[in-house]
């Protein structure tokens, strides 16, 4: 069994779609667990964002089903300069930096690996042998939604990291203490240079928030967002089918244990 761990279901929306998944009512509470006919082996839980809900989902997983591979999927912050919406990363290694940005300083990151040495010569002949437009990196797990350019130019100029979110470390901690294997696949939302409106950070966190009339009552009281918002929208359907199809591909691949190789209807 493979878990899934993504924050926010609507990241994954098209992978959804395309393998039916559907709530399943065995495993039906706060943090939903979703499952296929087409795909029986992979089971996914929405967590919402954060340490305590990342942690809680991933628990949750692991309990319940005891997959051998957690994976923990979504969008990502890019921290390094040029880098364009939709690039995928499967990243090896994690930090996590914790508290308010005021506080924070090198010493007080922590970091760990969460790829062998086997595994990373098994991805790269599988994107060599491939058309998969994903690369090796790294990922910094942080407290709170990092909008603003200063601070992920901060990040992006003392660690060796090119992406940021708010889970991906926490989902893999919590595997490891578990002796359950994971892996990490973040594709890009927004760049390092964009900034985005407070509006998209409020419906991150809040369901209520990415309906539909709640875009219309922002746009409605602030008209001048209106360009923003689309532009936003046009990232999120790239980022949301690539991250859809990169999770799709690495599972039918072979660089997860062969036990976990499902085959896709």
């Amino acid at each position: 069994m493979i878990g899934v761990v993504v924050a926010i279901r609507e990241e994954l929306t098209d992978f959804f779609s395309e393998n039916e998944f559907v709530p399943d009512k065995l495993y039906s509470n706060d943090q939903t667990i979703y499952t296929s006919a087409l795909i029986s082996n992979v089971a996914l839980i929405e967590s919402g964002m954060g340490k305590t809900n990342a942690i809680n989902a991933t628990n949750k997983l692991i309990n319940l089903l005891q997959p051998s591979l957690i994976i923990s999927a979504g969008f990502a912050g890019s921290v390094k300069r040029q880098v364009m919406p939709g690039t995928s990363y499967l990243c090896d290694n994690l930090w996590s930096i914790q508290g308010s940005p005021a506080f924070w300083s090198k010493d007080i990151a922590e970091r760990t690996n969460v790829m062998d040495e086997n595994r990373a010569v098994n991805f790269n002949k599988f994107i060599s042998d491939s058309d998969l437009k994903i690369q090796l990196g790294s990922c910094m797990t942080v407290d709170q939604f990092i909008y603003n350019h200063d601070l992920k130019t901060w990040i992006g100029n003392n660690f060796s990291v090119d992406v940021i979110d708010m889970e991906s470390y926490w989902v893999s901690q919590t595997a490891i203490e578990n002796n359950v294997e994971s892996a990490v696949i973040r594709v890009v939302l927004d760049p390092m240079e964009q900034k985005l409106p407070p509006f998209i950070v409020e419906a991150a966190n809040n369901k209520r928030s990415r309906t539909l009339i709640s875009g219309l009552k922002h746009i409605a009281a602030n008209p001048g967002d209106l360009k923003k918002i689309l532009q936003i929208s046009i990232q999120v359907k790239k980022s949301r089918r690539i991250l859809g199809s990169t999770l799709q591909a690495i599972i039918e691949s072979d660089i997860l244990p062969m036990s976990e190789t499902v085959n896709m209807a």
